[in-house]
């Protein structure tokens, strides 16, 4: 590995030489386009509809207009696409890197020795030598401190070390082959097969696992609640739609993403519920295009060996379950019908290359191309669509992204690319602080101890085999990914995560603009499973004898010391057909309470049962989700917080430190119509059936009569 990093360090020079690699068959080259096409298609779709969605919540304009503004807005697109092929087709646009073939020999390539490739001073080749073994040593090191637990300030003073020796490395690298005048600084050898047929069998093996996955979430209860009223309503929604219909603040405010608006209405347009979109349609679909994501982006860092790389990251992905709501298999088939894991797994990679195209070309070229300024555009404002954590994401990827123009001294370039990448989520950031943004989550009072980078740190990298690979994939990343232009973007990448990392950055940055523990997910930045990939298919360069041993050990390693995200030890069932990510008992219960009930109707359920209920309708509310969904609503005249949190913990079969008569009361002021009581499983402590029984027959008292019961969970009406 040393050797490898040392030969991708020091950047030996280029020659006119003719392309390696094989040719690319017409069959393959046109899977290729397609997919390219099939991508661009998705950010398309969400970056117009992203505006259209807030110019409908500003001027208050339902789903008939939202439709009419999209197919307008996508007709413009196409005909400003056929101009720009037309005004292309008369004259050649070379790609960056195109006017000269020329490839650099280093590990893995073909092209043999050039006469006078180094004529530098052996003292000088020496030094420049050791900087590549000293980020190897200093990554390998931060790797072993992640994984054995150490002390977190040295882990993360190491990491900051390793991050900044790998960027400066990479930065040098750069700044050389941009001087040397003989070569486009982007330039490297072609990566050979595309691995594109091997891309479509993963995606759509993957597809069909993710179809079959079950892992309820309870952060539906928001979104997807959204995308059920406008499925019902066809509207857009400025106000609370859980606890009321439209009549207290929104609890999670402003609703700056789109995606919840735009699933809502294909519902709307299909006569679904929301759900069925949410749940039975984009998991596969949103699964295959991030495989097919993944592999674009290895593409275009020129990677050899892509199917290999592409296969241990996804076999990085797939076993990467246990505890961690963080680590990057959790965030991966099993949740990908929400939008801010649609973000991870696909913008973000898609971002990454749309930054460095554009990054090479002003390198080889001397200026932006419209194209890739259009697709920065596109892929930033999507970003927001899917997510607000876009709002801070993206701004960070951009400045990664342009961090080797500002090596090469383009300064034109660089802020060209960052302003039109960053401008749609700093002005949604702007928005966001200007009408008082807020969120459900109060972080100043609930779990503390997300601020800690020492928890969430090892959230994402967990520990072990796992940490030992994750972390030092991404800190070698800047000597091993093939195109020097992404290894200062990656290094800088680093660098920024490694930020976060540091004790009190993330409570500064709450008391600052109110982000918080949100900063952890930074760390997307680096896409993790993307340079495991890359470590293997290094690994694998050294020899065509042994060149898959390598990367199998590793995918080995991980598989042994791994958990299937799937497995039911992770939480995960398995269910064919697909079905809703809700658990089946909860939402038989959620069927039966709403069939039961008249619209506007207020019912008091378990927590499970009550998120269920809250993302299958908006017409019959629940006393409240969960608690601290009411925190934000406290103060507001006529909520009645009190007695909504001790009817909840009455639900839940918590202490309740109230007499009956106030119970009674509570169930009477609410006007609630329905509740349900979950009874202990077996082997429990005698007293918690107790309780319940006891508040069972506080309900009979009170006029309630039951009326069903699923497993372990009895319902009552009035």
């Amino acid at each position: 590995m040393v050797q490898a990093a040392q030969a991708a360090g020091t950047a030996p020079a280029a020659a006119p030489v003719e392309p390696v690699g094989p040719a690319t068959p017409a069959a393959t080259g046109c899977l290729e386009r397609g997919v390219g096409r099939v991508l661009d298609a998705a950010v398309l779709l969400l970056a117009t509809w992203t505006p259209v969605y807030h110019l409908c919540l500003l001027l208050r304009w339902g789903v008939g207009a939202a439709v009419a503004l999209e197919v307008l807005a996508l007709a413009g697109v196409a005909v400003a696409l056929r101009l720009t092929r037309s005004r292309r087709s008369g004259r050649t646009v070379p790609a960056p890197g195109a006017a000269t073939a020329t490839v650099t020999v280093g590990p893995g390539s073909s092209g043999g020795p050039v006469a006078g490739a180094d004529e530098r001073p052996p003292g000088r080749r020496r030094a420049r030598g050791r900087a590549p073994a000293l980020v190897v040593a200093l990554a390998l090191a931060e790797a072993v401190l992640l994984a054995v637990r150490a002390p977190w300030p040295l882990v993360a003073a190491l990491w900051l070390a390793a991050a900044a020796a790998g960027t400066a490395t990479a930065v040098r690298a750069l700044r050389r082959a941009t001087r040397s005048g003989d070569e486009p600084a982007g330039a490297v050898a072609r990566p050979g097969r595309s691995g594109v047929v091997v891309a479509l069998v993963w995606a759509a093996a993957l597809a069909v696992l993710a179809g079959a996955t079950r892992w309820p979430n309870p952060d539906d209860l928001y979104y997807v609640n959204l995308s059920q009223w406008t499925a019902e309503r066809g509207t857009f929604p400025l106000r609370d739609t859980i606890f009321s219909d439209e009549v207290f603040p929104m609890t999670s405010f402003p609703p700056v993403a789109s995606y919840d608006g735009l699933l809502g209405t294909l519902a709307h347009l299909l006569g679904v519920p929301a759900a069925s979109v949410a749940y039975l349609v984009v998991p596969s679909v949103a699964t295959a295009l991030s495989v097919l994501a993944l592999w674009r982006l290895l593409r275009a860092w020129r990677t050899p060996l892509v199917a290999v790389a592409l296969s241990l990251a996804l076999v990085f992905l797939l076993w990467d379950g246990g505890p961690g709501y963080a680590a990057p298999g959790n965030l991966f088939l099993i949740r990908l019908w929400q939008g801010k894991v649609v973000l991870l797994c696909l913008l973000v990679p898609l971002l990454l290359v749309a930054l460095l195209r554009h990054a090479e070309r002003a390198l080889a070229t001397g200026r932006s191309a419209r194209r890739d300024l259009a697709a920065l555009a596109a892929g930033g404002t999507a970003a927001v669509g899917l997510s607000t954590t876009g709002i801070f994401l993206v701004p960070v990827l951009a400045l990664g992204g342009v961090a080797p123009l500002l090596v090469a001294r383009r300064w034109r370039a660089a802020a060209t690319g960052f302003v039109v990448a960053s401008a749609y989520p700093l002005a949604a950031g702007a928005v966001t602080l200007a009408v008082g943004g807020r969120s459900a989550d109060d972080f100043a009072e609930r779990r503390l101890f997300r601020f800690d980078p020492s928890w969430f740190g090892h959230e994402i990298f967990r520990d072990g085999v796992y940490g030992l690979v994750g972390v030092a994939a991404v800190l070698l990343g800047a000597l091993l990914v093939p195109s020097r232009a992404a290894r200062v973007t990656t290094g800088a990448l680093a660098l920024v995560v490694g930020v976060t990392f540091v004790p009190g950055v993330t409570q500064l940055a709450y008391d600052l603009v109110g982000l918080g523990p949100t900063l952890w997910r930074i760390s997307w930045a680096v896409t993790v499973a993307a340079l495991v990939g890359v470590l293997g298919a290094r690994l694998a360069a050294g020899g065509r004898r042994r060149r898959l041993l390598l990367p199998a050990g590793v995918a080995a390693a991980l598989v042994a010391a791994g958990l299937p995200i799937w497995s039911p030890a992770n939480g995960v069932s398995l269910d064919w057909p697909p079905r809703y990510e809700r658990g089946l008992g909860s939402v038989v219960v959620a069927e039966d309470v709403i069939a039961r009930a008249a619209p506007g109707d207020t019912v008091l359920l378990p927590e499970q049962d009550a998120i269920t209920l809250t993302v299958l309708t908006t017409r019959v509310k629940t006393v409240a989700p969960r608690d601290y969904f009411l925190d934000q609503l406290r103060d507001v005249p006529g909520f009645r917080y009190e007695q909504r949190l001790l009817l909840v913990r009455f639900a839940n079969g918590e202490v309740v430190f109230a007499p009956d008569d106030e119970v009674v009361a509570a169930l009477d002021d609410l006007d609630v119509d329905q509740v349900c009581l979950l009874f202990p499983e077996e082997g429990e402590p005698p007293y918690r059936t107790t309780r319940v029984v006891e508040r069972a027959q506080l309900l009979l008292g009170a006029g309630f009569t039951p009326t069903q019961r699923v497993g372990r969970t009895s319902c009552y009406a009035r």
